[in-house]
């Protein structure tokens, strides 16, 4: 294609360049979405887990205050006899440790959706009187994450290649009686916020999907925009075969789970479409900084 002298177009590719990111293991693309979920504003009989907002006693210590090595690091507890202490795990949260404080923003009926949504980060809620509700990531008690997808591997209970997210909530739903164990091996807990439009990423602006990318802002700059290549789940890095996917995308999130130079995750949207896309997305990928 011809580009006149003029063309906005031109200005860009002269003005930027793609430059290979080189990594030392292969580049992992995984992916996430926005689920939506039937809830009620109160409790019922049907919907008894709770979505909590941020508790009014979760304190956020910046310690940079305190160390001169830890500027930029952040401690989420509690305070208890004068002490700051770590917050609620999810195993005493799960057994009622905010009940009662009115910090509830929803009730879901289905546990298993509600510990995949603190993977996920946000949801649409709908009500029976037909109200949506967008609902995003707040903070987090501020305990480490834990895959259970990994924790299922370690103990034989799933194959690493067996791993997606419809087999591991078949799983959790197979095994009701593992079902608290398993979760509360993942110490970490999500609150949430209502939002105008949403998912919001770690940048404060509404994702976009397939074109908005979770990444390790200690490793990748916020905000950059990229070109990713994505492979065949099934394929190495290596192969020749064409890629899955290759577009353009901009690191707009940041994720727990998603850290190091070796691990990109792309928000696919919402919806059962893209539920089904991300939750079996585990495949090599090659990117390119688009960089001045």
């Amino acid at each position: 294609m011809l580009l006149s002298a003029n063309d906005p177009l031109q200005a860009v590719c002269e003005r930027l360049h793609l430059y290979r990111v080189e990594l030392p293991k292969p580049l992992l693309v995984t992916g996430y979405y926005q689920p939506e979920l039937p809830a009620s504003r109160t409790r019922t009989e049907r919907f008894r887990f709770p979505l909590y907002r941020t508790p009014s006693d979760l304190v956020d210590a910046d310690l940079g205050q305190f160390c001169d090595g830890c500027a930029g690091r952040i401690a989420h507890g509690r305070v208890e006899d004068g002490k700051l202490v770590p917050y609620y795990a999810r195993a005493e949260i799960d057994a009622g440790a905010l009940a009662g404080r009115a910090d509830e923003l929803a009730w879901l009926d289905d546990p298993v959706e509600v510990f995949f949504l603190h993977v996920q980060g946000s949801a649409l809620l709908r009500f029976d009187d037909g109200v949506h509700m967008e609902i995003s990531y707040a903070s987090s008690n501020g305990r480490p994450y834990t895959s259970l997808g990994r924790v299922l591997v370690e103990q034989g209970k799933l194959s690493r290649d067996a791993v997606s997210l419809s087999a591991l909530k078949d799983y959790l739903r197979g095994h009701p009686d593992e079902q608290a164990a398993l979760m509360a091996a993942n110490q970490r807990y999500i609150f949430f916020r209502t939002v105008a439009a949403g998912p919001i990423g770690s940048l404060g602006v509404p994702l976009t999907g397939g074109r908005s990318l979770a990444a390790d802002a200690a490793v990748y700059p916020a905000g950059a925009p990229v070109f990713l290549r994505i492979g065949r789940r099934d394929q190495p890095a290596t192969s020749s075969a064409p890629p899955v996917v290759q577009r353009f995308a901009l690191i707009q999130d940041a994720g727990t789970a998603i850290t190091g130079p070796s691990r990109i995750d792309v928000y696919w949207g919402n919806g059962a479409t893209a539920e089904a896309i991300a939750g079996d997305m585990r495949n090599p990928g090659e990117m390119y900084l688009v960089l001045p």
